[in-house]
């Protein structure tokens, strides 16, 4: 009985033992399996915005606009980061390389915030950026999936192919239609119809001017806006040149010059007459004023013996008036009654004018006389603007003026040739920019 319970004893106490030693294993495994960091979540990109310099026309670029995306990435342990080497630039899904490109990164928090602007991208199609698997790389060795944001902007460095065509729509007037091969941009005060590729625009007189169309992205075609049909307002301005034979020449205002053909026998000819027709439209609606050189200067009046009309030394009219086809002076001149201001002779040898001495030869070998400035208004400006241009011997063109300012070199230099262009208010700087590319120059084309 002693030896069964000494045993027993022995037993219980093996056994506590294992047991003891059994939970302190529990614990010691628990204490280990906290100290272990699980990392599950894998490099994360997220595109957060798009901006194009294109404003007005967000969805279309072209070379000259400037394309700028924003992305991050979403991860606290960053291991590496080739984003900027890897990310890739595709036109309809083709790679390229951009002509210039700009990159900033910066960290806040648990993210890499990047900004990308991409310059002068050449090429057509719409515009997507990649980023490769594989770009970003965590602690975990955990790398981000591909990514692959639609910027939705369309790259086009095409620009659009244009069709001009006048039709008459009665009453005298014209429709100007411009017709392009895919969407184009506005222009004021033209009618863009509604699938975006047809402008129209109704003219009441005749004019002519280069015209830029762009399309959305921003590739612009000139054309020519020739309007020769119009006839509910017709003008006809003229020059009196001296010089054998070509006394007249005329314009209808689709940038005629005047004059040209009388300096072709002599550069040094001048414009000693100016004359203005018009009709559809109030007679004094042009009204002009000159200043006039003459060899006699003030206190003589010059005569044109060919019409029988006198004109002053120094501005005609005189007193900071205007002359206009109402006021007069008047001629007939090809069977209309027109506006005439000057005359011919001038630099005649021997001409007296009024009561003044003759020219004499010397003086009148010289061609120092005639028109020196030309002042031209418009009754109404509200719709309609006045564009004209002089040109003077050894000078070339002068600054092209509208509405009413004076064109002169000086007024003891007289004109050799002008134009004139009744036009649309709206379209008027279109014709001053033409204009202004021959100022200093002697083109007559």
């Amino acid at each position: 009985m002693r030896k069964v319970i000494v045993f027993l004893f022995v037993i219980f106490i093996i056994i506590s033992i294992s047991i003891n030693s059994y939970a302190k294993y529990v614990i010691e495994n628990i204490s280990l399996a906290a100290n272990i960091n699980i990392d599950a979540q894998i490099p994360v990109i997220e595109f957060i915005s798009v901006n194009n310099t294109n404003e007005k026309y967000n969805k279309y670029a072209n070379k000259t606009h400037t394309i700028t995306v924003s992305f991050r990435i979403k991860e606290k342990d960053v291991k590496e980061d080739n984003v900027k080497d890897n990310i890739k630039f595709l036109l309809n899904e083709k790679e390229f390389k951009p002509k210039r490109l700009e990159t900033s990164r910066r960290e806040s928090g648990e993210y890499i915030y990047y900004t990308i602007s991409i310059y002068e991208i050449s090429g057509n199609g719409k515009l997507n950026i990649k980023i490769p698997k594989g770009s970003v790389v965590d602690m975990s060795n955990q790398v981000n999936e591909e990514v692959v944001f639609n910027t939705e902007i369309m790259i086009d460095n095409v620009a659009p192919v244009i069709n001009f065509s006048q039709e008459e729509i009665g009453d005298g007037k014209i429709n100007a239609i411009i017709k392009a091969n895919e969407k184009i941009r506005e222009v004021n005060a033209w009618e863009l119809s509604e699938n975006e590729e047809t402008l129209t625009k109704e003219f009441e007189c005749n004019v002519k001017y280069p015209f830029n169309v762009s399309d959305l992205a921003g590739n612009s075609t000139e054309i020519d806006i020739k309007i020769d049909k119009a006839t509910k307002i017709k003008i006809r301005y003229g020059a009196m040149n001296e010089g054998p034979n070509n006394y007249w020449e005329f314009g209808t205002g689709t940038n005629e010059i005047v004059g040209k053909k009388s300096i072709e026998y002599g550069m040094e000819y001048k414009i000693e007459g100016i004359s203005l027709y018009l009709e559809g439209i109030d007679k004094d609606f042009i009204q002009i004023r000159t200043f006039i050189n003459t060899y006699w200067g003030e206190g003589i009046q010059g005569r044109c013996d060919t019409y029988e009309t006198l004109y002053d030394y120094g501005y005609n009219p005189k007193n900071d008036g205007y002359a206009s086809l109402k006021t007069g002076p008047i001629i007939v001149l090809e069977g209309k009654p027109t506006l005439f201001i000057g005359g011919h002779g001038m630099n005649s040898e021997g001409n007296m004018g009024r009561g003044g001495s003759p020219i004499p030869k010397e003086i009148a070998e010289q061609h120092l006389f005639g028109i020196s400035s030309l002042n031209i208004k418009l009754k109404d400006t509200s719709y309609y603007s006045i564009v004209y241009q002089v040109w003077v011997n050894g000078i070339g063109w002068l600054e092209p003026v509208s509405d009413g300012e004076e064109t002169s070199f000086s007024h003891d230099k007289p004109i050799g040739v002008y134009r004139i262009s009744l036009i649309p208010k709206t379209e008027k700087q279109y014709l001053i920019d033409l204009w202004k590319e021959d100022v200093g120059t002697n083109n007559m084309d």
